[in-house]
């Protein structure tokens, strides 16, 4: 109830997503707070806000519901020949176009264990993993907490992403004052470390002029080929589409924008654990199988 309540917008929506009505919803908080004899909820005028008790309180059942959920997927899994269960995401995208062939090669390897796609992690990789509610993530990020370790995995390049017949597509690369007189989409306004903002933007002193922001990749692809704007972003997650024709990649600057894509896991995962095997045999996949890049950098 108390997770509910803090993801939703309201006590209505709380009450939606636990199929019960506003009404009970307040019933059930009165008796929480009986029996807990603590207030959970101040009222500020038409808003609850939630006091420290039920803040510790949800924040302990987001932990307790992780573990709740995992031990239902072990149970599950005990009936069967698999033992073991890796819960794997994708920061910042939802690039899952390697995992059928994966899939194939790890479980004739790996039989006993399975592997869950989270995407949930997009939002907050670090602090799921820390959290033990994802095992793995890929991420191309360069600054990591102290609790993650770090595997590469494959060699990467972010592109600018222009629809098919832009004026940039047969560009051999373009410079951030490209960028200066189109609309630039992007899915997050925090310059991370490594990426556009200090290799592009903070090298060449220029920032897009009109910038927006857009919440998820999928919409920002589908803008780009609407004609609205153009972006930055990793020619390997977008490699289906562009294969197709339906985006084309040009080199950013023009030595490239290269970076590692990583697979990121507890530091204190121990050795021969689910995920160490997982994340092994994505170092040894991709070592055989290396996304397609946009070729040498002409000098």
């Amino acid at each position: 109830m108390l997770t509910a309540i803090e993801d939703s917008r309201s006590f209505a929506d709380a009450a939606e997503r636990l199929h019960i009505s506003p009404s009970a919803l307040s019933h059930r908080l009165r008796e929480a707070e009986r029996r807990l004899g603590v207030r959970l909820f101040q009222r500020q005028g038409r808003r609850r806000r939630p006091t420290a008790a039920a803040q510790i309180l949800a924040q302990t059942a987001r932990r307790l519901r992780a573990e709740l959920e995992q031990a239902e997927r072990s149970a599950v899994a005990a009936s069967t020949n698999i033992t073991e269960i890796v819960r794997l995401s994708v920061a910042v995208y939802n690039a899952f176009h390697w995992l059928p062939a994966f899939l194939s090669r790890f479980e004739a390897i790996e039989p006993a264990i399975r592997i869950e796609i989270e995407t949930h992690g997009i939002a907050a990789p670090y602090e799921n993993l820390v959290n033990r509610t994802i095992d793995i993530v890929l991420t191309p990020d360069t600054v990591l907490p102290r609790p993650l370790e770090a595997k590469d995995l494959f060699e990467d390049e972010l592109v600018a992403v222009v629809p098919p017949g832009h004026a940039y597509a047969t560009q051999p690369f373009l410079t951030g004052s490209d960028f200066l007189s189109e609309t630039y989409l992007t899915y997050s306004l925090i310059k991370q470390p490594g990426f556009e903002a200090d290799r592009v933007w903070a090298a060449e002193d220029v920032m897009p002029v009109h910038e927006q922001v857009v919440g998820s990749i999928e919409a920002i692809t589908e803008l780009i080929k609407a004609g609205f704007g153009i972006s930055i972003l990793s020619h390997w997650a977008l490699y289906p589409q562009i294969d197709a024709g339906a985006l084309c990649p040009v080199r950013t600057t023009r030595k490239g924008l290269h970076l590692t894509w990583r697979a990121l896991l507890l530091a204190s995962a121990e050795l021969g654990s689910p995920e160490r095997r997982v994340a092994d045999a994505l170092v040894a996949w991709f070592a055989e199988n290396p996304p397609p890049g946009l070729g040498p950098i002409e000098h």
